[in-house]
């Protein structure tokens, strides 16, 4: 897979269900074939980048109903900051729940003229 698949995929994921940072790493590492910590941590952030930036997805937490979302509301570039200070933290690669996770924005509702 090229990083442009695993982004649309990613973008996919993100507009069916929530996405966790764990989840991108995994990709990264398995579809991107990243082979070191390092790598996978650079390659994860920029997918990360192009998600928030590019694509328009949310960074946050599920909210405790599972259903809903807590997003951070931060600009894209300090969000990746938070997140790459946070997994530095961790000194190993985040598992699920850890770190931050994705959601494609709510719809707006634009109503019909008629």
């Amino acid at each position: 897979m090229t990083p442009e698949d695993v982004l649309e995929s990613l973008v996919e994921e993100c507009q069916e269900d929530h996405v966790g940072l764990w989840r991108i790493a995994n990709a990264v590492r398995f579809d991107l074939g990243a082979v070191s910590p390092t790598e996978t941590r650079a390659l994860t952030l920029r997918l990360v980048r192009r998600l928030l930036n590019e694509r328009g997805m949310q960074e946050g937490f599920p909210a405790p109903d599972g259903r809903h979302f807590v997003a951070w509301d931060l600009p894209a570039d300090q969000a990746v900051s938070r997140i790459e200070k946070e997994w530095s933290r961790l000194a190993r690669e985040p598992n699920i729940g850890e770190v931050a996770w994705f959601t494609s924005r709510p719809a707006t509702h634009t109503p019909t003229l008629m």
